[in-house]
């Protein structure tokens, strides 16, 4: 049973609970070759990292000098289920994490920049879906996508919190720093070589969810 006197939590799915992001990436470089680009995974990473559907399109586009068709978009949709169902994982420790804060109280919500679809099935394929019930929220629903703070906003307001009351936690420097704008607190999951970005943009950084809990009693 949720506990309005603790603060409400809002994660970023990819990155933070599940380890998808360079799973995603392989998949846009294999299926971009259909398009007559040559992308290294990482080089999808950077290309691809952060952007909505529709930003993905135009990032090619700019790169091909055509927006792909439909069909390819149809083709890259299943590649990425696919690859998902085989080899997805919840992010190491977040899944102990999130069932002990359901369990504490915690009003919890999903605000990420994927396909509603994608989300859906990646917080299943890891075990998590349970945990945020209907709580799961994205760009499409909202007017600007991140790095503008309108997902935040969306999903305390869903949750019925004070944007004060709100802590995200987030692997993305740019959108930290939205959350903070918009009035959050922010946890920024840094495992890599992202820390020092993080640092930068002023949010509390952990490198590790087996840290997270500590981190939200903070």
């Amino acid at each position: 049973m949720s506990n309005a006197s603790l603060p409400a939590l809002i994660f970023d799915c990819d990155g933070v609970l599940v380890d998808s992001e360079y799973l995603a990436s392989r998949v846009e470089a294999d299926v971009a070759r259909e398009l007559g680009l040559t992308l290294g995974v990482e080089e999808a990473h950077e290309m691809f990292l952060g952007r909505t559907v529709e930003g993905v399109l135009d990032a090619i586009a700019e790169r091909a000098g055509a927006r792909p068709s439909n069909t390819w978009v149809y083709n890259w949709a299943f590649a990425t289920a696919h690859a998902f169902l085989r080899e997805l994982k919840a992010v190491d420790g977040v899944g102990v994490a999130v069932e002990e804060l359901r369990r504490r109280g915690h009003r919890m919500a999903v605000a990420s920049q994927s396909p509603l679809a994608r989300v859906r099935l990646s917080l299943q394929v890891a075990g998590l879906a349970g945990q945020f019930g209907e709580h799961i929220y994205v760009s499409s629903m909202v007017a600007r996508p991140k790095p503008a703070p309108d997902i935040y906003l969306f999903a305390a307001d869903r949750l019925g919190a004070a944007p004060r009351e709100c802590i995200v936690i987030e692997d993305s420097p740019a959108s930290a720093t939205a959350a903070q704008a918009a009035g959050m607190r922010v946890i920024g999951y840094a495992p890599g070589h992202t820390a020092a970005a993080m640092q930068t943009s002023g949010a509390q950084i952990i490198r590790s969810m087996h840290e997270l809990i500590a981190a939200i009693e903070a």
